[in-house]
């Protein structure tokens, strides 16, 4: 039985790429792009509305039961598209994420999500600020130390910190390989391969945060056991409301040019890193019964610029977004059009905010994954 509900899923995974590539190629309409995409805005030409319907497949789609969260983890991988991590095997036929495909399987599954845009540090922007700011580069923070002059970003927008903060909600972000606490160093090591990258710690681009010492404060190091995670989840009074949780460039399946450049190993490697991560959230005091636990990818692969939504011209392509409650007792897939922005909005909505910027134009359309 569980293989043949694994194969539907597979399967419909490959389905709904097969969508979003009909949409590039023949028409959706939305808006020009460059790289030869499309703004992915309507069903894909050629999929009637009840077949769109049927997207929704095998485990029914239900409203959501929550609408209040008191605690939001976010896992925030990169630069793989939806089947390099949904039922992936190495050349061989061996299974390079069996972990990340299981908990597809078995708990909330969006079919239809897409990166914002390529590259990387616009799609943390999109979530942590709920606007791109226009920036297509990874170029480092104005704030960085030593200063990375002169092409930087520096970031006056309000953003989705300062609303938790309004409503006295707690957070903190755990960066992987981060030296220290508050780091502003554009990389670590300091010289050849990243692991810890600053165009993956999209808060320190923010002046509100970059120049609050108090703030800093909340950006921590994160070990290979999660320890540091395991701590802040132990206790459910003290545990922050927001969690944004970033693994190094050998454990995100991003990958270096030195250090972790073999795909398959990389992605063996990024499963068995967010298999730790499940693992410690799921076990720890603060993951009660009105936590949610969302991992996404934060753009594909380049192998496509479409996107969805209000995405920039070029978008993100299609990645996985897997959610994880307490509450699940079957899986359940959606397959409406979401990307960055509107997870922004699910938690916003989750923690009684108004959505900001961007995310005021989408729906908070992961509400469905939270049972």
């Amino acid at each position: 039985m569980k293989t043949q509900r694994g194969f539907v899923v597979l399967v419909f995974g490959l389905v709904t790429s097969a969508f979003a590539l009909a949409a590039c190629e023949g028409g959706a309409s939305g808006g020009s792009t460059s790289g030869g995409g499309t703004a992915l805005t309507t069903v894909p030409a050629g999929i009637s509305d009840a077949q769109a319907a049927g997207r929704n497949t095998a485990a029914s789609v239900v409203a959501a039961s929550t609408t209040h969260l008191d605690r939001a983890i976010v896992v925030y991988m990169e630069n793989q598209g939806f089947d390099d991590v949904i039922g992936h095997n190495d050349m061989n036929g061996n299974p390079d994420t069996p972990y990340i495909t299981n908990i597809a399987l078995k708990y909330g599954l969006a079919t239809f999500y897409f990166g914002v845009t390529h590259p990387s540090l616009p799609n943390y922007l999109a979530l942590i600020g709920g606007y791109t700011n226009n920036i297509s580069d990874d170029n480092p923070s104005c704030y960085a130390v030593p200063k990375q002059a002169p092409k930087c970003h520096r970031i006056d927008y309000y953003n989705f910190v300062d609303q938790l903060e309004s409503k006295n909600l707690t957070w903190a972000a755990f960066e992987q390989s981060m030296p220290s606490a508050g780091f502003l160093g554009p990389q670590f090591p300091a010289s050849g391969d990243a692991l810890y990258a600053q165009k993956h710690n999209p808060f320190v681009y923010y002046s509100d945060i970059a120049t609050n010492p108090a703030r800093l404060k909340k950006i921590q190091p994160l070990d290979d056991n999660a320890s540091q995670l395991k701590t802040a989840l132990s206790n459910p009074a003290t545990a922050p409301n927001f969690i944004f949780v970033v693994p190094d460039q050998c454990h995100d399946m991003h990958g270096t040019k030195t250090l972790c450049n073999n795909n398959d190993a990389l992605l063996r490697e990024g499963d068995n890193y967010v298999k730790t991560l499940v693992t410690t959230i799921q076990q720890s005091p603060a993951f009660t019964s009105n936590s949610a636990l969302f991992i996404v990818w934060d753009e594909n692969d380049y192998s496509s610029n479409i996107g969805c939504c209000t995405a920039q011209n070029v978008g993100g392509g299609h990645i996985a977004s897997i959610v994880i409650t307490p509450r699940y007792t079957t899986p359940i897939r959606i397959a409406q059009e979401a990307n960055h922005y509107t997870l922004l909005h699910t938690i916003e909505s989750t923690f009684g905010l108004p959505p900001i910027h961007e995310a005021a134009k989408v729906p908070a359309g992961l509400l469905p994954l939270l049972p």
